[in-house]
């Protein structure tokens, strides 16, 4: 009787030992379906730059799949990423600031010049006199554009006026970023589309300025290294073929 309670015992701890195997083979960790679909939504947040998203979805792969030590490459690319649009949102602040700051220069400099934009420039080159001869007298004909360059920094301004009626002017620079209406403290009058690089259109805009520049009207186009001119309502008169560049018709 004593052996045979015996056996039993063993049996039943036997039974339990089996039971555990069993348990254990049936709680296996991770799950590789769920695992690769983690990783892909690692990648579909950081191509989005939805870093916390990211992150959520590491740690959900890092407890689906069965081998850990393969994910450190998914923690690098998180890492990288995160280092590449950092770079990108500072270069981005940088070009803005830049932008802005070449701008105010310009303005102030066209506001200094606009009543003699002869001054803007110690030798402005003039064009041939338009329409007849000049007099006998000798006398040279002021029916003419002429030209004054200055440099702003590494950035060229242009002005071209009028000789005659030196009311009649146009300032222009080129900014390296994107400027709006409103960061140059003026109202849009009047946008239009020009073609862009890579077959795409950007658009123009008029904007009609204030303060110190009060009068005169500002063009810009939504593009990065794009003019910026300031010019006087009655430029276009005597530089028709500018028309359709600052008025868009």
């Amino acid at each position: 009787m004593v052996a045979l309670a015996s056996l039993r015992q063993q049996g039943r701890g036997l039974g339990l030992v089996t039971f555990a195997i069993l348990l254990l083979a049936g709680c296996k960790k991770g799950d590789p379906e769920k695992c690769t679909q983690a990783q892909a939504v690692v990648r579909t947040s950081l191509d989005a730059e939805n870093f916390a998203a990211a992150r959520q979805w590491r740690d959900y792969a890092y407890a689906q799949c069965e081998e850990p030590a393969s994910l450190p490459l998914l923690d690098q690319s998180i890492v990288d990423r995160e280092t590449q649009v950092a770079a990108k949102k500072a270069a981005a602040e940088k070009l803005d600031q830049d932008t802005k700051a070449l701008a105010k220069l310009f303005f102030e400099f066209v506001a200094q010049h606009r009543a003699a934009p002869e001054t803007s420039a110690q030798a402005p080159v003039c064009d041939a006199p338009a329409g007849a001869a000049p007099a006998k007298t000798g006398t040279e004909s002021k029916e003419r554009l002429c030209t004054a360059t200055r440099q702003a920094g590494t950035h060229p301004i242009e002005v071209r006026y009028w000789d005659a009626d030196r009311t009649a002017f146009r300032f222009t620079t080129t900014l390296d970023g994107e400027l709006d209406c409103k960061a140059m403290g003026g109202t849009v009058s009047k946008q239009w589309d020009v073609p862009a690089m890579g077959g795409k259109t950007a658009k123009r805009t008029r904007c009609d300025l204030g303060g110190a520049l009060l009068g005169l009207t500002a063009v810009v186009t939504a593009a990065p290294k794009a003019p910026l001119h300031v010019v006087s309502p009655s430029y276009v008169t005597r530089d028709p073929g500018w028309r359709v560049i600052l008025e868009g018709s």
